[in-house]
């Protein structure tokens, strides 16, 4: 029970420290362009909060409701009204800056996130290594893929593309996908023998393997110089945010599209009730910090990364939807008014707070019915078609001890899934069934 009360603590302790990190990014960039930070926030500005200092013309508030954080800039068009009653502090006269600060502001916390997971990653590459996860051919789609007729066989472990070591899925996906229509060596081990098969892949890169990361991961120490490590961090990042915007677009596409028949490959139904967030988060990483705590490595990288790409969105109320605003501002040469700007951003914030509430009964549910049990080496069982697919074949994941998602997948894409939530906690743990919409 002590331990379970720990490894809560710890991730509740590393949601806190992204969140903060997001809001430090926009209060900084805010204060070396001189931009008006009345408030910053730690937690949603709801119910009652205490003031803990004020600093740089900052006063600094904890708030009760402790899952977000905010830093009210009303110089970038903030979601509050501009004025000294939204506030409750005294505010300067408003200068206009100009669009290109506006948007360094508000692409700061999602820059400062992205920042964040990249240390972490050099961190965890200096510190222990390139984590590791044997990649094996759980199916072949369909039946007489090029993969199959090429004799790759189910159970196969892939160890190697054109001699060169494949660490992960999203290793053997990108490895793939940059030799389109070409002639590649794929090293494999069946039954502990190794054999080279030769197959010549799609137009887009793809054999037709549904890969599955299986059996516990591994650190391998990266060979090189400072520099050459800090360059295969880079890669592993980029590769790893690939994997995860592309579950979110199979995510979105599987929302709106309304699935389809499993048995023909194409993406299976997903709907509201397969979203989740924060309380998964805490659940899955918990459980995972007692059964090895390096997972929390890529679990925070994870986490950071999913809160960087859900704040882009063009969605009203998150950085994206400023960016939006500014981006519309730019093309007209004057901005949007502002009571069409204030109810989109109303509207917008609004809906945040109604999917905010759906995913928190989400993960009530699901903790209830114990679907977010954590099971070492089991994640995918029983679960295997439950995360939508591209392309209606392929996907790649690793298992949940190393990466996130619910399905098996293919040599498409990787699917690393877990999203985040505006200026707050980041939505879907690995190995919950979808990833989650933003909510404030």
């Amino acid at each position: 029970m002590l331990v379970q009360v720990f490894a809560v603590f710890v991730m509740l302790a590393i949601l806190s420290t992204l969140i903060i990190v997001h809001e430090c990014g926009h209060f900084s960039v805010a204060r070396f362009f001189g931009f008006q930070t009345p408030v910053f926030g730690f937690g949603l500005p709801f119910g009652p909060h205490w003031v803990v200092g004020k600093k740089w013309g900052t006063e600094f508030r904890i708030h009760a409701c402790l899952l977000g954080g905010y830093v009210a800039i009303p110089e970038l068009g903030d979601e509050s009204n501009a004025s000294e009653d939204a506030f409750g502090v005294p505010l300067k006269p408003f200068r206009k800056f100009p669009i290109w600060q506006r948007a360094l502001v508000a692409f700061a916390g999602v820059g400062f996130n992205i920042l964040f997971a990249y240390l972490v990653m050099l961190v965890m590459f200096l510190s222990l290594g390139q984590q590791s996860q044997p990649t094996v051919v759980t199916k072949l789609v369909p039946a007489d893929s090029i993969a199959a007729k090429a004799g790759i066989k189910v159970n196969d472990t892939i160890i190697a593309i054109n001699d060169k070591p494949v660490a992960s899925t999203d290793d053997t996906v990108a490895a793939l996908s940059s030799h389109r229509s070409e002639l590649v060596h794929i090293q494999v081990l069946r039954d502990s023998k190794p054999m080279t098969i030769d197959v010549t892949t799609s137009d887009k890169g793809k054999v037709g393997m549904q890969l599955e990361g299986k059996g516990p991961a591994t650190y391998k120490k990266v060979e090189g110089n400072f520099f050459d490590v800090a360059r295969a961090a880079l890669v592993r990042l980029y590769t790893l945010t690939a994997s995860m915007m592309s579950a979110m677009g199979q995510m979105v596409e599987g929302l709106v599209g309304g699935g389809g028949d499993k048995s023909s490959g194409s993406h299976p139904k997903v709907s509201i009730g397969d979203l989740h967030g924060v309380l998964a988060v805490v659940k899955i990483g918990a459980d995972i910090a007692k059964e090895d705590w390096s997972q929390l490595f890529l679990f925070t990288i994870l986490i950071s990364m999913d809160l960087a790409i859900i704040n882009l969105l063009p969605w009203p109320a998150l950085d994206g939807g400023h960016l939006a605003f500014m981006t519309f501002e730019a093309v007209r040469g004057r901005p949007m008014g502002e009571r069409a700007q204030g109810e989109i951003v109303k509207w917008g914030f609004v809906s945040l707070i109604v999917l905010m509430v759906v995913i928190m009964v989400n993960d009530v549910r699901a903790l209830v019915t114990g679907q977010l049990e954590y099971k070492k080496d089991k994640q995918h069982e029983d679960k295997a078609d439950k995360t939508p697919l591209k392309d209606s074949t392929e996907n790649a994941t690793e298992n949940g001890t190393s990466k996130s998602s619910d399905a098996p997948a293919v040599d498409a894409t990787s699917t690393e899934t877990s999203t985040g939530k505006k200026d707050s906690e980041p939505v879907t743990p690995p190995d919950s069934k979808s990833d989650a919409v933003p909510s404030k």
